[in-house]
């Protein structure tokens, strides 16, 4: 088997039975935008992230960056701040929406493509790097995603991952909530064994962490939320209080958290 053939089975594995979805009214893969602006907030604060600050030293002066996936901006609006074309693709129009607002509130424009690379790939100009932070997980055919974005790169491919799948906190809730197993990779290492297979190359690795990014200002807020996750439906999502409590801390603001430890991240660098 193929390191691309095992990324992709590996995907598959995470897919939600159809009998749960059925019984939900609302996609469990959503965010209300309430909860991604806070997120977007709160990483403006914190400074500009590695992926970033490594995507604009590969730039030159006033050079171009494609963002695959690039929701609200929060990879990447920095960039255009610096003075840099910053092109954006996503095929969520809420996410465009907000990654408007986001960019009037800076002062920036960004050029936006709405739709799912690479099948607008062809529309889309080439630029010095192209970048995709944290969308790898959601892609199963990784060959053709990377094969358009190195098409597309005079320079570089820049891939941000956590190093574990971003649902894994969620298994043990699964298995409580629907008695469902869910699996454990892929693995940011599977995806550096994908561009090793492709290139040829040993890609650039860089590890770092995230504090904890997301807390909520109530337990209807929260539950709202992991109730989506969960694929429970809205009338239903009571019963997930006492599963919760255990998990949820306060902190110095009366915030709700869950699992506010760092999260470990890995960004992949493809030369051209």
């Amino acid at each position: 088997m193929t390191a691309a053939e095992r990324w992709r089975r590996q995907l598959e594995a995470w897919a939600i039975p159809d009998e749960l979805l059925d019984r939900v009214e609302e996609s469990p893969y959503g965010w209300s935008q309430e909860l991604w602006k806070r997120r977007s907030a709160m990483a403006q604060e914190r400074g500009q992230p590695p992926t970033t600050a490594i995507v604009g030293g590969l730039l030159p002066g006033s050079g171009a960056v494609l963002d695959i996936g690039i929701g609200r901006g929060r990879a990447s609006l920095s960039l255009a701040a610096a003075g840099h074309r910053v092109i954006g693709v996503d095929e969520s129009p809420d996410m465009l929406e907000g990654l408007e607002e986001e960019a009037v509130q800076i002062g920036v424009t960004v050029e936006a493509h709405r739709g799912r690379w690479p099948d607008i790939a062809g529309s889309v100009p080439s630029v010095d790097v192209v970048m995709a932070a944290n969308v790898a997980y959601n892609v199963g055919d990784i060959e053709s995603f990377l094969d358009a974005a190195l098409d597309h790169a005079r320079t570089a491919v820049v891939l941000e991952v956590s190093d574990a799948h971003p649902w894994a906190h969620l298994a043990s809730l699964y298995r409580q909530v629907h008695g469902l197993a869910r699996p454990a990779g892929p693995f940011a290492d599977d995806l550096a064994d994908v561009i090793r297979e492709m290139t040829g190359q040993e890609p650039d690795v860089h590890r770092w962490e995230r504090p904890g990014q997301l807390w909520f200002e109530s337990w209807d807020e929260l539950i709202d939320h992991y109730g989506r996750r969960l694929v429970v439906p809205a009338g239903e999502r009571d019963r997930l209080r006492p599963i919760l409590e255990h998990l949820v801390s306060i902190d110095t603001d009366g915030h709700l958290r869950v699992g506010d430890e760092p999260t470990g991240f890995t960004t992949l660098v493809m030369r051209t």
